[in-house]
């Protein structure tokens, strides 16, 4: 992580914390929440992230990045956590505003997500699942306590992961551990399951291919897990949420508007796309690094990125690159391998000064890109 362009230092946001309590992540149980994780430490797209939540009047988890985005871009929970107080201030935020912990493994990453200021937790225990869901069980029982003995009595919120197996999550396997966590008095606020069919990365749902756009098993589903859910008093949380357009209003229309959506990596897309066009010759460096760099990180993803499909880059103008990066009529198998290997670019200073300064100089064009992109996800996710 470069410093040099990070906005604000830890003592400042410490202060920023004690002096406007808006600046401060919340516990946030009700209502629908989009969880907008931006990795640019920069922070120059999070305070737009910010200003458009105000804007529209939405829940956000302002702060949002997982163990695995951390580790590839060198940042910390704290650091992560530090800009949303910034971003809340110079939007003046004052909707209540969450951090969340995401995919959270092992005690090391408890104790991180923890002295960083987390108030949401993502307990992902896809390793132990693959054993049985009596260990993944057990891990959970043993990570949130640890989470509530490290709290030291402030109030969190409990999100149990099951997404990231290689089957659709089991309806007994979630009565299973929800009646066990139960009877050990473990509270817990949300749980995000396996869907059937496949949420990748920068592409829409599809059930089988890419052009299966068939949404009835989805729904299916849905209406069953929801009635588990409910039974429990445990919101629906949706990871991968990014571009996941054909389901939104089904999922508004079966969760009345109360669940969580998480979306990621979809906002460092857009903000290559304004790089791209302003700055195109800096853009193709930043793709040609990023296609010798994707067998490598795509390894923990789920993708079916074909790169046989993208055009030539190093031929197309900036303006060219910019639509073939939009969210809905872009090209998904160069939006997936620029989505994945964000690691490999944004350690390097000169692809991360680069798109910041491409970034600042056209703040306006920022703005409105990610206030467009915010809408398309947000405006069908309300049943009104």
């Amino acid at each position: 992580m470069n410093s040099s362009n990070n906005p604000i230092t830890h003592e400042k946001a410490v202060k920023l914390r004690k002096k406007y309590p808006h600046t401060n992540p919340s516990v946030i149980r009700n209502g629908f929440v989009f969880g907008v994780g931006y990795r640019c430490a920069y922070g120059l797209g999070n305070v737009i992230q910010a200003k458009v939540a105000k804007e529209l009047g939405i829940q956000v988890v302002l702060a949002q990045q997982s163990a695995r985005e951390l580790e590839r871009t060198g940042r910390t929970y704290e650091n992560v956590i530090d800009l949303g107080a910034y971003s809340s201030q110079e939007a003046n935020l004052t909707i209540p505003w969450s951090a969340d912990g995401d995919h959270l493994k092992t005690e090391e990453h408890i104790k991180a997500a923890v002295a960083g200021g987390c108030t949401h937790f993502t307990y992902d225990v896809s390793n132990e699942l693959k054993k049985s869901i009596k260990e993944a069980v057990e891990q959970l029982t043993k990570l949130i306590n640890l989470t509530a003995e490290l709290k030291k009595g402030k109030d969190f919120t409990v999100e149990v992961s099951f997404d990231e197996t290689e089957y659709t999550t089991k309806f007994d396997e979630v009565i299973f551990a929800l009646e066990e966590l139960k009877k050990r008095k473990i509270k817990v606020d949300e749980l995000a399951p396996r869907f059937p069919g496949f949420f990748e990365k920068a592409i829409d749902y599809y059930l089988e291919k890419r052009d299966d756009k068939n949404t009835v098993e989805f729904e299916r589903y849905l209406i069953e897990i929801l009635k588990i859910l409910n039974k429990y008093g445990v919101r629906l949380c949706v990871h991968s949420g990014s571009d996941k357009f054909s389901i939104y209003p089904i999922l508004a229309k079966h969760t009345k508007n109360n669940y969580h959506l998480k979306s990621a990596g979809t906002y460092y897309l857009e903000e290559l796309r304004i790089v791209a066009k302003h700055n195109p010759d800096l853009f193709k460096e930043i793709y040609a690094i990023s296609m010798k760099q994707f067998e490598k990180d795509r390894a923990s993803y789920e993708l079916s990125t074909n790169t046989k499909n993208i055009p030539e880059i190093s031929k197309l103008k900036g303006e060219d690159i910019f639509a073939l990066l939009d969210t809905k009529t872009g090209n998904g198998d160069l939006r997936q391998l620029l989505h994945v290997t964000y690691g490999s670019i944004l350690t390097v200073d000169r692809f991360f000064n680069g798109c910041f300064e491409a970034l600042k100089n056209h703040s306006d064009e920022h703005y409105e890109v990610f206030k467009k992109h915010i809408k398309l996800h947000v405006d069908p996710c309300f049943v009104l």
